[in-house]
């Protein structure tokens, strides 16, 4: 379910989707259904299973430092950097990857030199599965 997730900036109903998608096939593997009314924190404890969005968020970030740690000359670097020429469209503009990725540092309280230091930067950004 999470396979390529790391290279997407999923919108907030986007994430709850898939949420709602994992906690059905938790219910089925668990035997729960619906009408038990048990919790989603119960459903995940037992499972031992974390939320999907923290799991996607260090995904992302794990991806970000690897593709930090890279020559500068490498194609996945350069095109974090990349603009496109041309006007955009009128409206809202589209969520870019790395919008999405500066909100996950925010959170985490990391930022793009500390991806530098692999080790580091794995401790700082865990937070997926308990």
């Amino acid at each position: 379910m999470l396979y390529g997730l790391e290279t997407v900036s999923l919108r907030k109903r986007q994430e709850s989707e898939l949420e709602v998608a994992e906690l059905k096939m938790l219910r089925f593997s668990l035997g729960v259904t619906r009408l038990d009314r048990i919790r989603n924190e119960y459903i995940r404890g037992t499972a031992h299973v974390g939320r999907l969005g923290d799991k996607v968020r260090e995904a992302r970030l794990r991806w970000f430092g690897h593709v930090q740690r890279r020559e500068s000359e490498y194609i996945g670097r350069r095109m974090l950097d990349m603009g496109l020429p041309g006007r955009r469209q009128r409206g809202r503009p589209k969520r870019r990857y790395m919008d999405g990725i500066n909100e996950d540092m925010k959170l985490v309280g990391a930022s793009v030199e500390d991806a530098e230091d692999r080790d580091r930067w794995r401790e700082m950004i865990r937070c997926g599965d308990p």
